[in-house]
C-alpha cells in the first residue's frame, strides 16, 4: 500500500518530446533512506504499544483503536512525506531543462537533489530522536514494574517468614497449623500439639540438673555449710571483724583487762576529768560532793580495774559515763583518776570509804597465789 501511494505520487505523463525522466527511486541510497524510515516507524509504532501496554491507562478504548491504526498512520506519515518530497524527485532531460534543473538545484549524489537528501535525513533523524524517547520511557516503566514486583514479593516472603524468636521457640506458621490440630475446640480456642520450647525444656532440665548436685552437696556429702551453718558462720566473722576494728582503735579494754596507761594517756584522761568529774571532785581531785580521789580510802574500790568500772557503770548517785566516752576514753581517765593519788589538793575532803593500798593488795595477791600454790601440791 505505501509503494503504491509512491508510485502514484510519482506517475507523470507521457510527453510529446520524449521518455519520461528517470524517477529518483531508481536511485539505492534513496531506496535505502525510505526503508529505514519505514523500519523505524515500525519501531515507532511497536514502542508506542508497548508503552501503552506498560503504563495501563485508562482511556483503554482509544489505547485498542490507536493499536490498530498504527500501521495506518505509519504509512500514511511516510506517504505524505513522500508526496511532499515528490516534486524533487523527478528527473529531466533536455538542453535547456536541464539546464535550468542545473541552475535552480544541486545534486547530491546520482541524481538526489539536495533538499530532498536533506529532508530526508532530518525524517530519519526526527524518527531516531522518537525512538530514543520510547525507549527511555519504556525501560523507566519496565524498572518500575520490576521494582513493584520485587517488592511485593519481599512483602509475601518476609509475612511467610517467621521471625527470630518464633524460630527460636520452633514455633510453626500459621498456614502449618492445621497439621498439629489436635481437633479439641473450646469456645472457638483451637487445642495444637506444639512442642514446648527449647528454652523452658534446656531450663527444666537445668534445675534438675542443679537441684541433684544441691542434695549431694549439702545434705550428703556435707561439702558446704547449710542455711544455718551460714548464719553462724557470718556472725562469728562479723564478730570477729568488730574485735579486730575495735583493738585498731583501742576499744577492746574493759574492766577485765584494763591497765595503768601512759603520760600521754594520763593527760588525755586530764582533759575529760576537767570537763566532766572537777563538779563533783573538784580540780586536782580532792573532793566536793563526791569523795576525795587523792587519799588511800576508796568507796568502791582503788584498783585501777574498780575505777574503771565504777566510772564506766556509776554507782547510786554517781552517773554512768559509758554513753558519754568509750572504753579507750575511760581507761584514759581511770588512769588520770588513779595519779591523783598522794598529791595535796586544796581543801580536801574527809576521807570515805575503806582502806586500801597498792602495795598491800599486790603482796596479798602474791599470798594468795603461794596459798592456792601449796594447795595445788598437796
Amino acid at each position: 500500500m505505501l509503494f503504491a501511494a509512491f508510485l502514484f505520487t510519482n506517475v507523470k505523463p507521457v510527453w510529446a518530446e520524449g521518455p519520461p525522466a528517470k524517477s529518483s527511486m531508481s536511485n539505492p541510497l534513496v531506496i535505502i533512506m525510505v526503508a529505514f524510515m519505514i523500519v523505524l516507524l515500525i519501531i515507532i509504532a511497536v514502542l508506542s504499544n508497548m508503552l501503552l501496554n506498560t503504563a495501563q491507562w485508562k482511556f483503554k478504548k482509544w489505547k485498542d483503536e490507536q493499536q490498530k491504526n498504527t500501521v495506518i498512520q505509519a504509512a500514511a506519515i511516510i506517504a505524505g512525506l513522500l508526496f511532499l518530497c515528490n516534486p524533487i524527485f523527478a528527473q529531466t532531460t533536455g538542453g535547456a531543462t536541464s539546464a535550468s534543473a542545473a541552475t535552480t538545484t544541486t545534486n547530491i549524489a546520482a541524481g538526489i537533489s539536495e533538499n530532498t537528501f536533506y529532508l530526508m535525513a532530518a525524517i530519519i533523524f526526527f524518527e531516531l530522536i522518537v525512538v530514543l524517547a520510547l525507549l527511555i520511557n519504556v525501560r523507566g516503566l519496565l524498572k518500575a514494574e520490576k521494582e513493584k514486583a520485587l517488592a511485593g514479593e519481599a512483602a509475601v516472603a518476609k509475612k511467610k517468614t517467621l521471625n527470630w524468636w518464633d524460630k527460636f521457640n520452633k514455633f510453626r506458621p500459621a498456614e502449618q497449623e492445621a497439621d498439629i490440630d489436635l481437633g479439641h475446640d473450646y469456645d472457638g480456642i483451637r487445642e495444637l500439639d506444639n512442642r514446648l520450647p527449647p528454652w523452658w525444656l534446656w531450663g527444666f532440665y537445668i534445675t534438675i540438673v542443679f537441684g541433684a548436685v544441691y542434695l549431694y552437696r549439702y545434705h550428703v556429702a556435707h561439702s558446704a555449710p547449710l542455711s544455718a551453718e551460714e548464719y553462724t558462720i557470718s556472725v562469728a566473722r562479723a564478730d570477729q571483724e568488730v574485735k579486730e576494728y575495735l583493738k585498731q582503735k583501742g576499744e577492746t579494754v574493759d574492766e577485765n583487762t584494763v591497765t595503768m596507761l601512759g603520760k600521754d594517756d594520763i593527760e588525755t584522761g586530764k582533759t575529760f576529768f576537767e570537763t566532766s568529774c572537777v563538779t563533783c571532785h573538784n580540780k586536782g581531785g580532792g573532793g566536793n560532793v563526791g569523795p576525795n580521789l587523792t587519799d588511800d580510802y576508796w568507796l568502791h574500790g582503788g584498783d585501777i580495774k574498780s575505777v574503771f568500772k565504777t566510772i564506766k557503770y556509776g554507782f547510786n548517785a554517781m552517773p554512768s559515763w559509758q554513753n558519754t566516752y568509750s572504753n579507750k576514753q575511760i581507761a584514759e581517765l581511770a588512769s588520770y583518776v588513779k595519779s591523783l593519788h598522794g598529791t595535796n589538793p586544796a581543801n580536801p575532803k574527809a576521807p570515805q570509804g575503806e582502806l586500801y593500798k597498792e602495795d598491800a593488795a599486790k603482796t596479798d595477791s602474791t599470798a594468795i597465789s603461794k596459798k592456792d600454790s601449796v594447795s595445788a601440791a598437796k
